[in-house]
């Protein structure tokens, strides 16, 4: 009998790490950008300089600790720097977004908990990877490739929100479907979003 349940638990282990990305694409609920802002407590860009796994007071357990040199502030208290803890078990599992550092990031983050974590929001729809193109144009990107990122958002009602020089940029973004999208162009749009 005692076989048995150790068996089951060992499958069950397996099963979690087997299903992988997949499985967790179809437990996070679609976003489009509006709501990820809406839902978000922090945005910002910046580069991840550090990565401490560490044991932590207030949870009794361990827990992984990412700092951000802050490059710019969107939603959230102004700093230069920015710190927040993850559960190393969701991170463990593949479960949440990781960091690494050198890594440069725009990032939308729930607010800290009672406990203080956080993670992004709808896991990987609000981690935004910042890439360099061989042109050297610099974008972003989350990990489902931005699909459906202004799905349902009145292009009409943003491209109104606009200055005149970003407005036709806007609309033409607000219609793309996937894919990376240019880095100034989004904190722009970001930017009067939020403000």
């Amino acid at each position: 009998m005692v076989r048995i349940k150790y068996f089951l638990l060992i499958i069950g282990v397996l099963s979690v790490f087997l299903m992988g990305e997949n499985a967790q694409a179809a437990v996070v609920k679609q976003m489009n950008l509006e709501e990820i802002i809406t839902t978000a407590h922090y945005i910002f860009s910046g580069i991840c300089i550090s990565v401490d796994r560490r044991y932590d007071d207030v949870t009794d357990r361990d827990g992984i600790f990412y700092t951000f040199s802050v490059s710019k502030i969107i939603k959230g208290e102004e700093s230069s720097e920015f710190t927040f803890k993850m559960s190393s078990v969701a991170s463990d599992l593949g479960q949440v977004p990781t960091f690494k550092p050198g890594e440069e990031v725009v990032l939308f983050l729930y607010g800290k908990s009672t406990q203080g974590f956080t993670s992004p929001v709808g896991l990987g729809l609000g981690k935004f990877s910042v890439l360099h193109s061989p042109s050297g144009e610099k974008t972003v990107v989350n990990a489902y490739n931005n699909t459906n990122l202004f799905k349902d958002m009145d292009r009409t009602k943003f491209s109104a929100t606009f200055s005149a020089s970003h407005a036709a940029e806007i609309g033409n973004l607000m219609g793309k479907k996937s894919g990376a999208i240019n880095y100034d162009l989004f904190l722009i749009f970001l930017e009067e979003m939020v403000h």
